[in-house]
């Protein structure tokens, strides 16, 4: 049975329940023709190094080998043609790995059930054989190739070695050619068991459902599975960026930059954090800020600049950047205005009606993910993974204030935990 979560703030509710150690959750959508499931692994990029064992022993796998596995989580063992199957039955199904999670969805007018079953099913039958393994590595390195030609990639991926000493979130999610040709089907065995198993994963289903149906579907199909413990390995990073300096050559018209902070860890709220941070980085350069307008007027940048900010429990970091001929007169322009606003006591201050408009256009932001199955799918795992529900977004929006804006931005931008990065 279900459990209920009310959302009050946003008239919606989410059904909650375990089965077999797989947490499920259930957001209705009364109406909704489109209906869509995402079945999570919390298993990202950066975890190569774990225990099974209570942390006695840690066992350290080649960078890019949670991306491997996704890859050979659509081969069953009968050859089966997953896609062609989720095509039959109406469904569009795909899958992707970052830094934190593996999560597999489909989304689909007809057959839910169907494609639900079908889901589970491919999910949690693995089939590594020393022969399809060894096939896999071609394609992954075909497609390490392909985004190394990418100005955007590129220079995130150079901006995070930069900033990174040794944390894992610095190496490139599919990993290195190296790294991808080293991998055996041990290895990933090793890794499905530990992560694969329903204990570290997270079921979402959107739409409008028959919830009964749907644990039956779930309960057939996911199979008697050990409860697996895993310790991730803890990583310390220095406050100072690894180098505060990168140039990348790939003969581009127009440079490429980004002006990169490495976040110190803190100890409050994640979600706290996460959203006074993106809050700072829109008032402080955002499309309405004061600097965007003085600089976009003035031709110093131009309408690619933008401002990104990243939170995670383990690392964070805050990006600025766009195209420029002349990366370095961007940079000083952005440090000479970080420069003004910490020597500006009244700055956060005066904007406290800034503030308060940003949050008025989040909130609408975040209401509008309602009217998606999808995007209410993808914003629901995110937060179950960092232990919060959907409804905790609002609340926790509306308590921020002028001094947590003021505080993050003070927490940020830093000089030691810089870098700059130009791809040109």
């Amino acid at each position: 049975m279900f459990q209920t979560i009310d959302l009050d703030l946003i008239d919606e509710r989410i059904l909650y329940t375990e089965i077999r150690n797989l947490k499920v959750y259930y957001i209705p959508k009364k109406g909704f023709a489109k209906s869509y499931a995402m079945l999570t692994s919390d298993f990202g990029s950066k975890d190569v190094e774990f225990s099974v064992d209570g942390g006695e022993t840690f066992r350290r796998y080649p960078e890019g080998i949670a991306h491997f596995l996704e890859h050979k989580v659509f081969e069953m063992p009968d050859g089966e043609n997953i896609f062609n199957r989720f095509t039959e039955l109406g469904a569009s199904v795909n899958a992707f790995t970052n830094n934190r999670q593996t999560s597999y969805y489909f989304s689909t007018t007809d057959n839910f059930y169907e494609n639900l079953e079908l889901l589970v099913k491919m999910v949690m039958t693995p089939h590594l054989t020393e022969e399809n393994v060894e096939k896999e590595k071609g394609i992954i390195a075909e497609e390490i190739a392909m985004y190394d030609d990418n100005p955007a990639f590129r220079g995130y991926l150079e901006a995070m070695k930069a900033l990174y000493h040794n944390h894992p979130v610095r190496e490139d999610i599919a990993g290195t050619k190296e790294s991808i040709y080293s991998l055996v089907p041990s290895d990933l065995q090793e890794c499905y068991d530990a992560f694969y198993d329903p204990s570290n994963m997270v079921l979402v289903v959107v739409g409008d459902l028959d919830e009964e149906r749907v644990l039956s579907v779930v309960d057939d199909n996911l199979g008697d599975r050990k409860l697996v413990r895993v310790t991730k390995k803890s990583w310390t990073e220095p406050y100072e960026s690894k180098k505060s300096e990168a140039y990348v050559s790939m003969s581009l018209q127009v440079p490429n930059y980004i002006l990169a902070w490495k976040v110190p860890p803190g100890s409050g709220d994640l979600m706290k954090d996460t959203i006074a941070g993106s809050l700072m980085a829109k008032l402080v350069f955002g499309k309405s800020s004061t600097f965007y307008e003085e600089h976009l007027a003035d031709g110093i940048i131009n309408d690619s600049f933008s401002a990104e900010f990243n939170l995670e429990k383990d690392h964070g970091e805050m990006f600025i950047g766009g195209e420029s001929k002349n990366p370095e007169k961007d940079r000083d322009a952005i440090l000479e205005y970080i420069g003004r606003v910490k020597q500006d006591p009244e700055f956060f201050k005066s904007r406290s009606l800034e503030i308060e408009l940003i949050k008025k256009s989040m909130t609408g932001q975040f209401m509008n993910i309602f009217n998606s199955v999808d995007s209410i799918g993808i914003t629901a795992t995110g937060n179950i993974l960092r232990g919060k529900n959907l409804h905790e977004y609002i609340l926790t929006l509306r308590s921020i204030n002028q001094s947590d804006v003021e505080n993050m931005f003070k927490r940020v931008f830093g000089v030691e935990n810089r870098a700059f990065v130009v791809i040109k």
